[in-house]
């Protein structure tokens, strides 16, 4: 009887301890869930542009070469993953520059605690910086995104402008040719004056 209630208390012990494992890997900060709503955001307000169009601005955000967004895209990574990833490397560079002097090599690291299955808050404390930096830097990369977006959408119905060289040697961009002024149109000539006929004489013996 005391083997058995020993035997019982031992198993809810472990349980318990485990349940408090599971409990502490789901557990998240709210960085971490600021960051994941960020990263469905930037999968959901990706949809529409081309594969090449969304790496070339990310690259763009982030100063590095757009083949490698491409490289990350190929490998099946949502737009989202790529640009926390690109941002977690970007802060590694910056507090471990000795270690990780380039892009290529910070990004290796965070791709490699990925793989583990860690979280982003566990690869932030496992690099040894907190996730409140990589938080900012991915919320102004969407900002800068959706602004252009915006601003290519309101580019579409628009004329292209033709730049033209000023007196002073500037660029300055010309108006479409459908804004431009008509040439006036030639005044048509004036009609001769009518010749008038001379009175008929009159005939004798009237």
């Amino acid at each position: 009887m005391k083997r058995t209630m020993v035997a019982s208390i031992l198993v809810i012990g472990v349980s318990a301890s485990m349940g408090h494992g599971v409990l502490a890997q789901t557990t998240s900060t709210p960085e971490e869930a600021t960051l994941r709503t960020t990263q469905q955001a930037l999968d959901t307000e990706s949809a529409g542009r081309s594969t090449k169009s969304h790496a070339e601005a990310l690259a763009k955000q982030f100063k590095v070469e757009p083949q490698m967004v491409e490289n990350l895209r190929t490998a099946k990574q949502g737009w989202g993953e790529i640009g926390i990833r690109l941002a977690l490397a970007q802060e590694l560079m910056k507090v471990d520059s000795k270690t990780y002097p380039t892009m290529t090599e910070a990004l290796a690291r965070v791709g490699d605690l990925r793989a583990e299955g860690k979280g982003w808050g566990a690869i932030s404390k496992e690099l040894g910086f907190k996730l409140g930096p990589v938080v900012s830097e991915a919320n102004r990369v969407r900002q800068e995104l959706r602004a252009e977006a915006r601003t290519a959408g309101s580019d579409v119905h628009k004329p292209d402008k033709e730049l033209r060289k000023t007196d002073d040697g500037r660029m300055q961009k010309s108006e479409p040719a459908e804004h431009m002024s008509r040439p006036d149109r030639p005044e048509r000539p004036q009609r001769p004056e009518r010749v008038e006929r001379p009175e008929k004489p009159e005939k004798p013996g009237r």
